[in-house]
């Protein structure tokens, strides 16, 4: 679907660190690092079962065990005017190749999919506690032609291509063809 990038065989992913912010008692953003092995340990009421808790609404959108409620705005917020929950993932141990459009095999690397550090962060805004926004923050060229490139149909792609002059080996796909795309620009 337009839009949309369809990612298989994540299965080996790593969670690398969780970042959480205006949710509870969470005001500020905090990353919390992710080990092999990993616990959570200090007092009642500091925050251990929220973290477990963002990454149930992480993974589940609201349809687990916890749902998110306008209510998980942290109050410092709210005061300051401020509506958005806001839970990232950040992954490691990245799948490669990986298959999106549907066929086209390539690499979260080549589509500029990844962070500063060379991982995948997911980003997850739930704004007033509602309908979840996602994004991926990710370094990406910063060429005006190369925006929105994973939103763009074949059609829309090779005109960019025709516009430009650019060479592309295979027409057909469009990661190669935003691959030529960005080669281009970079």
């Amino acid at each position: 679907m337009k839009g949309e990038i369809f990612i298989t065989t994540l299965q080996n992913m790593k969670i690398k660190t969780i970042k959480i912010k205006n949710f509870r008692g969470y005001k500020d953003s905090t990353s919390i690092n992710i080990k092999e092995l990993t616990a959570f340990v200090g007092k009642n009421d500091s925050g251990k079962s929220t973290v477990l808790e963002a990454l149930d609404i992480f993974f589940y959108d609201g349809k687990g065990i916890i749902k998110i409620e306008s209510d998980d705005l942290n109050i410092g917020a709210r005061d300051n005017g401020e509506s958005n929950i806001e839970i990232s993932v950040v992954f490691t141990d990245l799948p490669d190749p990986i298959i999106i459009d549907s066929t086209n095999e390539t690499t979260l690397r080549d589509e500029y999919l990844l962070n500063d550090e060379g991982d995948l962060e997911i980003v997850k805004i739930y704004p007033n506690g509602g309908k979840v926004k996602v994004y991926i923050k990710a370094v990406h060229p910063q060429n005006s032609e190369c925006n929105n490139l994973h939103s763009k149909t074949n059609k829309e792609l090779k005109n960019i291509l025709e516009k430009h002059e650019i060479e592309c080996a295979d027409k057909t796909k469009n990661a190669t063809i935003r691959k030529a795309i960005w080669d281009h620009f970079s």
